[in-house]
């Protein structure tokens, strides 16, 4: 199966996360969105922070893929959100398959 999975991380090191995803074939295709502002409630108080939206094409399993995210990731409660792709470019999601299921 094929997801799409979308993780919201502080811009500074979110390339090296997109980096460490590709680099362990835990992601065929990390697409970083530009900083945007993240506005949420934390522990009783509102907060605000410039993040970058990172989103992961994988065909790996979830479990590895949330292990590494929270494994790299600074924030004690990390957004990542797996969504599952019904359709697409068959080309595309045969590369994302045999991008993700070779070992590194």
């Amino acid at each position: 199966m094929i997801r799409l999975i979308m993780v919201s991380h502080p811009a500074e090191n979110a390339q090296g996360l997109a980096h460490q995803l590709v680099e362990q074939n835990l992601a065929a295709c990390v697409h970083l969105l530009p900083q945007g502002t993240s506005v949420y409630r934390w522990e009783g108080n509102v907060c605000e922070e410039k993040e970058t939206l990172l989103m992961i094409k994988t065909a790996a399993e979830p479990d590895q893929v949330k292990s590494a995210v929270l494994k790299a990731h600074p924030h004690d409660c990390p957004e990542i959100i797996f969504l599952e792709i019904k359709d697409g470019h068959r080309e595309y999601l045969d590369w994302v398959i045999q991008s993700t299921k070779e070992t590194p």
